[in-house]
């Protein structure tokens, strides 16, 4: 058992006029924990007070400034290893981002939640009723409440909407103290989290409004406890991710690696390992967000959905074995709990060569009641009306085994100070996320030689076998991607760009993949930065820019469904472009938000599919925001 520790701890409410003074003393106890958050670095304490600030001023314009209102805020965060797979006994390697997510709450007597926005241009202002949502589905029981018709119905309708997250942690928490009748609140939400960059922006906004909705209504619970209830929680929106993003949000702590299992509370033993000081993370933004539209979504879900499948049909295999008991099986309940400690390496590679690299949903019904399958079909699938015929099954699950060794050896070699081969660790993973690899003229070309085949097996359990430590070596679990497939054209060639730069460590996608950020482990080194910055300038952001300025000027599509004024958009867009190009330095606002403006029309025409791609890198600050140097900061809180 571990030691209860409560949140919110002592929730501050004061009226934003005495917050906004005591934001602007910069020697009071506000100023002095700032400091103990993001360390001296004013520029970031800055920055961060610049967002808190922005969205007292919107709640005093908005709701009056003699309102009482508490503060919540909740990092952004980062997984160094461990992808895709916490929900599979993973332990990831968080680091938590200082980007922040901020609500400023007032309380309410009623179960109205107002939710506004300092950027309510992109995020409008949005309202719901606690007992209306209650209203729509089963309640009582979290899952079946999530799945039902009237819920579903809903989301759908609204899918991507921001007020979605909220109604996440306030709905869950609502479930959680179902004795209680919770009243409502008024917020203004604002943050510099990046969306869809695999920083998990999403869950940034459910755990700091699940704060302020405690903070508002006088609630606690354990932290561990909190972790659970708001990573179950964001299922509400449609997927069923894990718990991992939620608990480092909220166990974060500075300049440290967060390790730890996030599946339930008492397993949740956080674990800090002090990152080298000799190197450091630098974030890598592909431009090409990863937010789950429908489509991605499903891919999303299908591989959640087989992890599921393949654990019900290595259970079968293993029993077939006749080589462990009963007991033993039992207790394996995820691909992470299948380890060469416990079965053997080579009965790993043997129970794996034993499952189909690919089944069908008809082939799965001889493995569960017809009730049961369509329960879990229609749980990952259900609220998307569209079900897969056959999910692949074999790479996904040597994906889930060989990438949950890979958290735990990861956190091993940095504690040891073996960082280059925790690096080498990274680009393995992401080589089970790959999709492309490039000839020497820089082509793609399709990504197979992490296919799980029987060919594949076969050599990996002769390696294994024979008495050649390099062969012996090579076939080691955490060597082997896996075949789990989350990656991107961009995520691809970014990693690639920075493997080829000296001083690189190790490099691989982060967050649920498809788009985002990339991640990259450097030496610490001012020449080694400016390497990085330079190769990845030079052979990704000018050259896709370009490619994409001459394809919005010239594509036919596009012209004839912008409108009469396309010259003159054109026009500038060629100027904005050839002038970020020139200065190499960060864009103007009056073009950044023209060129956003510009964005948002096109890829919406992309959405509606009228025009064949999204515009990505025209409107990107990459000079200025592109190649990030992660710094850290303590975890989400309640002021």
């Amino acid at each position: 058992m571990h030691d209860i520790d409560f949140v919110p701890k002592s929730p501050h409410f004061m009226k934003v006029t005495e917050w906004l003074k005591e934001l602007g003393n910069n020697k009071g106890w506000l100023m002095e924990h700032f400091h103990e958050i993001y360390g001296e670095d004013q520029s970031i304490i800055d920055s961060r007070k610049l967002i808190i600030k922005k969205a007292l001023e919107r709640f005093g314009s908005t709701y009056g400034t003699d309102r009482d209102v508490v503060i919540t805020k909740s990092p952004c965060r980062i997984n160094l290893r461990g992808m895709h797979s916490e929900m599979q006994h993973a332990t990831p390697n968080y680091l938590t981002h200082a980007r922040t997510m901020a609500i400023v709450a007032g309380r309410r007597n009623d179960d109205i939640v107002e939710m506004n926005n300092v950027e309510n241009e992109k995020f409008g202002e949005r309202q719901f009723s606690i007992s209306e949502e209650i209203g729509k589905g089963n309640w009582g029981i979290w899952t079946d409440y999530i799945d039902s018709k009237g819920v579903r119905e809903s989301n759908e309708a609204n899918r991507g909407d921001w007020a979605n997250y909220i109604k996440a942690a306030v709905l869950k928490i609502q479930d959680s103290f179902p004795e209680k009748r919770l009243n409502g609140m008024d917020i203004v939400a604002y943050g510099d989290v990046p969306r869809g960059n695999g920083m998990s922006s999403s869950s940034t906004l459910v755990v700091s409004s699940g704060l302020a909705f405690m903070a508002t209504n006088n609630l606690v619970m354990d932290r561990r406890e909190l972790v659970v209830c708001l990573g179950q929680g964001e299922w509400f929106v449609g997927t069923r991710g894990g718990f991992g993003d939620h608990g480092a949000m909220i166990f974060g702590k500075r300049g440290h690696i967060l390790h730890s299992v996030f599946l339930t509370v008492e397993e949740m033993q956080p674990e800090y390992i002090a990152f080298p000081n000799d190197h450091q993370v630098v974030i890598v933004n592909s431009y090409r967000t990863s937010t789950k539209s429908a489509e991605r979504l499903f891919a999303y879900n299908q591989t959640m959905f087989a992890y599921s499948m393949a654990m019900t049909l290595i259970k079968g295999i293993l029993k077939s074995m006749n080589i462990y008991s009963g007991s033993m099986i039992e207790q394996i309940n995820f691909l992470g709990q299948i380890t060469p400690d416990l079965i053997g390496l080579d009965k790993i590679y043997e129970l794996l060569r034993n499952l189909p690299e690919r089944i069908s949903i008809d082939d799965l019904k001889n493995h569960y009641t017809t009730g049961e399958l369509e329960k879990r079909l229609d749980r990952f699938f259900g609220q998307l009306k569209k079900y897969p015929e056959s999910v692949d099954v074999r790479g996904p699950a040597l994906w889930g085994i060989a990438e949950s060794e890979r958290s735990r050896a990861f956190a091993e070699l940095i504690k040891n100070g073996e960082i280059r081969k925790a690096g080498e660790l990274m680009y393995i993973g992401h080589n089970g996320d790959r999709i492309f690899n490039f000839d020497g003229n820089g082509n793609p070309k399709d990504f197979v030689s992490n296919k799980v085949t029987n060919e594949y097996l076969d050599c990996l359990i002769g390696d294994m076998k024979c008495n050649d430590p390099n062969r012996n070596q090579k076939a080691e679990l955490a060597k082997q991607p896996g075949d789990y497939d989350a990656s991107s054209i961009e995520l691809d060639m970014i990693v690639d760009i920075v493997k080829s730069v000296d001083g690189s460590v190790g490099a691989s996608l982060t967050g649920a993949g498809f788009g985002g950020n990339v991640l990259a482990i450097i030496e610490k080194k001012d020449d080694v930065l400016n390497e990085l910055k330079n190769a990845l300038f030079c052979g990704y952001y000018e050259p896709r820019e370009l490619e994409e300025l001459s394809w919005f000027e010239n594509d036919p599509a596009l012209k004839s469904l912008y409108g009469d004024d396309f010259d003159n958009v054109k026009h500038r867009i060629r100027k904005i472009a050839q002038q970020k190009r020139d200065t190499k330095s960060d864009m103007e606002k009056a073009d950044i938000e023209f060129a956003e403006s510009i964005q948002r029309k096109v890829n919406a025409l992309f959405k509606e599919g009228k025009i064949n791609r999204e515009m990505m890198f025209i409107p990107a600050n990459y000079y200025k925001d592109g190649i990030v140097v992660n710094t850290t900061s303590e975890n989400a809180e309640v002021l």
